[in-house]
């Protein structure tokens, strides 16, 4: 039976770690961005995190920033956006976008993304769903 997993804000004392395992997403480590994790609560703080996802607050709409899960693991990709989904319908913001690479495309699908509707051509790479 897997483990019960939930989706958090990474607490204070353990974003320097989130920082430096997420460093290749060349994400600036300021204040601006939001970082979340998905855990098991019946492990210690020193078990990492099962996927991470980090966002930046943009006024009524909350950026993906970048998502990261172990290697063939994009359920874990999955259920991290949607715990994160689930967790900012709690709050102020209506939107939360996201604009992954093309190989990013089926886990935002997986996780309840759409195409984005813009004015731009098809083949932008902005997704979206409605909080």
């Amino acid at each position: 039976m897997d483990p019960l997993l939930l989706v958090r804000r990474v607490p204070a004392h353990r974003l320097a770690v989130t920082r430096r395992i997420t460093a290749r997403w060349g994400t600036p480590a300021t204040s601006e961005v939001q970082w979340w994790e998905l855990v098991d609560p019946a492990c210690d703080d020193e078990h990492p995190a099962a996927a991470l996802a980090a966002v930046r607050p943009d006024g009524t709409t909350v950026r993906l920033v970048g998502v990261a899960a172990p290697p063939g693991r994009h359920d874990l990709a999955v259920q991290v956006l949607q715990g994160l989904v689930d967790a900012l319908r709690a709050g102020s913001a209506l939107r939360l976008a996201a604009a992954l690479p093309p190989h990013g495309h089926e886990v935002l699908r997986q996780a309840g993304f759409q195409p984005a509707l813009t004015d731009v051509p098809p083949d932008d790479d902005s997704w979206a769903v409605d909080l």
